[in-house]
């Protein structure tokens, strides 16, 4: 079963990183249709999750396919249909939990997880389906006010600057983005916001993923990756058109590290997916996902705590371009400088630049 398993992840590796190499990888493409972007059961409306969700997608983009139902070709006959002469599925893994007992003490149990291959077929593969007519899902919230609530209920500490970087500064626990004006339309903003937002969520007070990585390093490509997936399911799930914005010397360093290690790609899927159901627990009134409780991290409460962070921090971020620097060195002086009350807790904007924005 090994064997099977790991030749199973190298091909969906493989198969990723041949769509990096061409630039057409999920990621790599912007969407102008977000709707129904996540893949779900055609027989309980459940999502896909993790890589079975990032490889239906690829599959569903690469094929045109206008339906997000998958179905198994059990549940093809179940539903009175069948699979087109030709049609080849697709294959997924479930993991199925095993309870034994412990070889060295009868009285204790082992659990161990067993990973189990299945093939399902997009519904527009089979004829005769006994489905409903596929309908997009009706919300009360539209997906830009679903993304704003989310920035704004997140308690982030946000800073729109004019200038042309967004990035997450963990040692401040601050996101550092563009003014919304700079962007060509509101969905540009927001899609990224969620990105850097992904970052945010690896704060040792949140999912506690390793953030403090130097740039251009494998760690930095993997927290990258992170992100870009998790935004792109993020996006997905509000129906917000995905924006890419890869640059070529992340690709390179995406295409190394599943090179080495393919199974990567599915730590780096089922972290996004953790990141994904944090954003969407949020705010619970969306209806969307449940999210742990927000850990409120403690600020320093005397000068030499302050000063150690500050020397940490630059230390850490020595290898980030000269602006970066410049700013996390201001930043942080400001910082060290204000009171500890969230001197950059995120404001509104005025309605007038946010209704320009949307109009765009």
């Amino acid at each position: 079963m090994n064997e099977k398993y790991n030749a199973y992840v190298r091909s969906v590796a493989d198969y990723f990183i041949e769509e990096m190499k061409k630039g057409t990888a999920l990621w790599q493409q912007d969407w102008d249709n977000a709707a129904n972007v996540v893949p779900v059961s055609a027989v309980t409306d459940a999502p896909y999750r993790g890589t079975n969700a990032l490889l239906l997608m690829a599959v569903r983009m690469s094929q045109g396919y206008g339906d997000n139902r998958w179905l198994t070709f059990r549940q093809v006959q179940e539903l009175g249909g069948k699979v087109k002469k030709g049609e080849h599925g697709t294959k997924c893994i479930f993991w199925k939990h095993l309870v034994e007992k412990d070889e060295k003490d009868e009285d204790k149990t082992v659990e161990r997880l067993i990973p189990c291959p299945f093939v399902v077929f997009n519904s527009e593969q089979c004829d005769n389906l006994n489905l409903k007519k596929f309908e997009t899902p009706v919300h009360e919230w539209t997906p830009l006010e679903a993304a704003e609530r989310i920035l704004d209920k997140s308690g982030a500490k946000i800073e729109e600057i004019k200038q042309n970087q967004s990035y997450y500064v963990p040692a401040l626990d601050k996101i550092v983005l563009p003014l919304r004006t700079q962007f060509k339309d509101a969905e540009g903003f927001y899609a990224t916001a969620l990105h850097e937002l992904g970052h945010w969520t690896g704060h040792s007070s949140r999912l506690n993923r390793p953030i403090l990585n130097k740039f251009g390093t494998p760690d930095y490509a993997r927290e990258e990756l992170r992100a870009e997936i998790s935004s792109m399911m993020v996006c997905g799930g509000l129906g917000i058109k995905h924006k890419a914005q890869n640059s070529a010397a992340y690709v390179n360093n995406w295409i190394d590290v599943l090179k080495k290690d393919p199974k990567e790609l599915f730590r780096a899927c089922a972290d996004a997916e953790k990141i994904k159901d944090y954003l969407f627990g949020i705010d619970k009134s969306l209806g969307l996902t449940a999210a742990p409780p927000v850990k409120k991290d403690k600020s320093p409460d005397n000068k030499e705590a302050k000063a150690a962070l500050q020397t940490a921090a630059l230390q850490t971020y020595k290898d980030l371009p000269n602006y970066q620097q410049k700013y996390i060195q201001s930043s942080m002086l400001n910082y060290l400088t204000q009171p500890l009350s969230n001197p950059y807790q995120f404001q509104k904007p005025s309605q007038k630049i946010r209704t320009i924005d949307i109009e765009r």
